[in-house]
């Protein structure tokens, strides 16, 4: 069973104060990962995809002589739930406007993240280095209309102008950050029950299972028997956010844990004992006969669970005149095989964010004939499914049956005939079977054993193309004969 607060009883002697943890908001862009960076003196931001953090960090850092426990969160629309996940753990708030900027969406999206957790905010106004001498002021009075009232205008905010780049103004900003996490008394029980929050997960091809989470009370150990929403496991290691193996992790530290027997979800309490295990996926399946979804049909396919769940949300608020995208499928991990199975039968395009397609599913995909697409950042993956769904009408058109106008005919030295036809919609194959028809009838049926555009010879042409076309058993076309794949 699950060790619950009822059963165990701490001792207030034991008591110690616990490093407060500190969630990093704000729009995109704005410079989190920057200030992070420069904080902890390592280099996290030039790696980033796209320049913009698409999974939760947790890193703990030494900060004006106390250890501060920080967690950079994703600032791009998708990644609302990550924030919200972040701000849920957190005791203080650092929200980042670009002072060349100011307020903007994710800004005020991360004002009702924090106020909805009930926790303090310290307004760091970064950028200061390339923005005008009255922005403070401006942005000042933007934050007020939501209700962040800065300290030198009558509030309880503080608002601490900083370089993340250049670093001044960073050490004040600490500094206030470490007296508000001094006013909140933060104490924990290393021997209390042990509660810690997953924020992100992730299925590693050589580790298996991995989770990031922050524990808030007790200790969490190597050699635990410990669960996280229906998840269990063992312990088998913790490592810190440099990939350091430790022995324990005490209240208010972040830690990856290896040793789940799936991938827990985010946002989940992991707590000592165990629990019902869920399988870690179910994927769905057409039955014989059973006729997919009409429509766009999706199958998704991320690193992470809280990057799955940005996905998932951000592809289910998408839509083009009425039509929305069916996710068959939604999952951590590699593209696979079954993947590529499913795709075929329901005839669905898979879309990998941050993933690989194992080699034998790459050589599947090609022999169905499925559309594979990974990508790096979230917000092109997003412009494709847009792109997909605004077109849908024109992919509709794509699905009747192929059809080409014999524009002109030839007759080759070896005595063969070539159809010159116009393709007007679909694709034309090479080995294809073909009929000819005339006048609304059917006057013959073979295959096309032949195809060129141009001078080229190809496997296909598509809708708008011209190309020769050799139909065998062989057979007198004439100009103006339609062809239409059945």
């Amino acid at each position: 069973m699950a060790e619950t607060k009822q059963n165990v009883k701490t001792n207030p002697s034991q008591s110690n104060p616990r490093p407060p943890v500190v969630v990093v908001l704000g729009h995109i862009d704005h410079g989190k990962t920057t200030l992070l960076d420069y904080i902890r003196k390592t280099k996290v931001a030039p790696g980033e995809a796209g320049g913009i953090t698409q999974k939760i960090g947790a890193y703990q850092a030494p900060a004006g002589g106390k250890l501060l426990t920080f967690i950079d969160t994703p600032g791009h629309a998708a990644f609302s739930k990550m924030r919200e996940r972040g701000a849920t753990v957190a005791d203080v708030g650092i929200l980042v406007v670009a002072a060349d900027d100011g307020v903007k969406p994710q800004t005020v999206e991360a004002i009702a993240h924090a106020k909805a957790a009930g926790i303090p905010m310290v307004v760091a106004l970064n950028k200061m280095d390339l923005a005008p001498k009255e922005a403070p002021l401006k942005i000042k009075g933007q934050l007020a209309k939501e209700g962040v009232v800065a300290e030198d205008q009558g509030g309880d905010v503080p608002v601490v102008a900083v370089s993340a780049k250049t670093g001044d103004g960073v050490d004040k900003l600490l500094e206030v950050v470490g007296l508000v996490g001094d006013l909140l008394e933060l104490k924990s029980e290393p021997t209390a029950p042990l509660k810690a929050v997953v924020i992100e997960s992730l299925m590693s091809p050589k580790q298996g299972p991995l989770a990031t989470a922050v524990v808030k009370e007790g200790t969490l150990k190597v050699g635990e028997e410990i669960s996280a929403g229906g998840t269990a496991g063992k312990v088998k290691a913790l490592l810190d956010e440099r990939g350091a193996r430790i022995s324990q992790a005490e209240p208010g530290t972040p830690v990856q844990i290896l040793g789940f027997s799936a991938v827990p979800p985010v946002g989940a309490e992991v707590r000592r004992g165990t629990a019902e295990v869920q399988s870690a996926e179910t994927k769905p399946s057409l039955a014989t006969g059973e006729a997919a979804p009409a429509g766009l049909n999706l199958i998704v396919r991320a690193e992470s669970e809280g990057s799955l769940e940005a996905l998932v949300a951000a592809i289910s608020n998408l839509e083009a005149e009425g039509k929305r995208a069916n996710l068959l499928l939604k999952a951590v991990g590699p593209v696979s095989d079954s993947d590529i199975r499913l795709a075929s039968a329901s005839n669905s395009l898979i879309l990998g964010f941050n993933v690989p397609v194992i080699p034998s599913a790459k050589k599947l995909a090609e022999d169905f004939g499925v559309g594979v697409r990974t990508f790096k950042i979230i917000y092109e993956l997003l412009e494709v499914v847009e792109k997909l769904l605004a077109g849908f009408q024109a992919m509709e058109e794509e699905k009747k049956a192929p059809e080409a106008q014999v524009i002109a005919v030839f007759t080759l030295h070896s005595g063969d005939i070539v159809a010159g036809a116009k393709i007007l919609n679909g694709k034309f194959k090479y080995r294809d079977r073909l009929e000819v028809v005339r006048d609304g009838e059917t006057v013959h049926q073979g295959r096309i054993r032949g195809l060129k555009v141009g001078k080229d010879e190809v496997t296909q042409a598509s809708g708008g193309q011209e190309a020769g076309i050799l139909i065998k058993p062989q057979f007198e076309v004439k100009k103006g004969d339609r062809l239409v794949i059945p």
